[in-house]
């Protein structure tokens, strides 16, 4: 028997700095973010993105209910699935949407001219175009030339961070073509304003580099609330000051939603049973998608996050 599987694009942008934690390090930051272990680029891992639909399904489908009330709605037990029951009682039943990790496409870095780029590299483009199956061109560049949109020149090189990076020839025209190709991608006025002029394509090591050295790092402290002073100054012993790694606000995400059909027999009319297609583009619709928070410190304003859903034509049969 064959399967059918609806594929959808899912496309994040950050509006605000982005913390999704690897936990505690020895290393110079104490709070970094998470990264793929072999590229070292940063990365949204599939768990998180689950809890964080997840939710908003339970706030979507609540149907006045308290949307943080233990009672599912039976809609996002069909999406995401659910463990039900306690004890020898207990089941678990997985959900009919199949979340990968949310890959990094674009990221956003300090530019002489044009105030900031938008990078990107071969390796994040073939990588987007197997998952989703989307054709994007891919020009070659070598590792000290760059592929760069007009603002972002200054005479024939074009300065990212403290690198200079000679044009590469015909560059223009190309970044122009594959700003086309990506505008789509995202909603977002500035995203869709400036990418075609501040989008720059470089080489993969140095877009490694760059993701690894340009991204935010805080210092914070803890704050005695009786003496409103620094955690362990005066005597207190030991000291409250720690660093922490964000992705910075206008970077670009995408996941890759495979809707399944049931996995059970769903409750309710036999004869109209639910669809999880048209569920999850209730969920994320193309009008007024909603702004997901990811990854920690929400109440200090991290990790706001755009979407964008864009149903993907091809279908796979295994």
């Amino acid at each position: 028997m064959r399967l059918n599987m609806k594929r959808h694009l899912l496309t994040l942008y950050t509006r605000t700095p982005l913390h999704v934690g690897s936990g505690t390090s020895v290393d110079v930051v104490d709070l970094p973010i998470m990264r793929e272990r072999i590229t070292g680029f940063p990365v949204i891992p599939a768990t998180s993105l689950k809890g964080v639909l997840l939710q908003l399904a339970r706030e979507t489908f609540a149907n006045g209910k308290h949307a943080r009330s233990k009672e599912i709605p039976d809609e996002a037990k069909l999406l995401f699935g659910a463990v039900e029951g306690e004890g020898e009682n207990q089941k678990s039943n997985a959900g009919c949407v199949q979340i990968m990790e949310a890959k990094i496409l674009a990221f956003p870095v300090r530019s002489l001219a044009g105030c900031f780029a938008w990078l990107t590299c071969p390796a994040a483009l073939e990588r987007f175009q197997r998952d989703t199956g989307r054709k994007v061109t891919i020009p070659p560049v070598n590792k000290d030339r760059v592929v760069a949109g007009a603002e972002l020149l200054v005479g024939n090189q074009v300065v990212l961070e403290e690198y200079a990076l000679e044009l590469q020839p015909n560059s223009s025209n190309q970044a122009a073509k594959l700003a086309e190709e990506l505008k789509d991608l995202c909603n977002d006025p500035l995203w869709q304003d400036k990418l075609p002029a501040r989008l720059a394509l470089v080489h993969d090591e140095n877009f490694q580099h760059f993701v690894t050295t340009c991204t935010e790092v805080v210092a914070r402290i803890a704050i005695n609330p009786e003496t409103r002073t620094v955690k362990g100054s005066a005597g207190e012993g030991g000291g409250a000051l720690f660093n922490q790694e964000n992705v910075p606000c206008e970077t670009l995400f995408y996941s890759v939603l495979t809707v399944l059909p049931p996995r059970r027999k769903p409750d309710g009319d036999p004869s109209n049973p639910p669809n999880p297609s048209a569920l999850l583009a209730e969920l994320l619709p193309a009008e007024n998608p909603p702004i997901l928070q990811i990854g920690g410190d929400e109440t200090t304003g991290h990790g706001l996050c755009e979407t964008k859903r864009i149903e993907l034509n091809k279908e796979v049969k295994p």
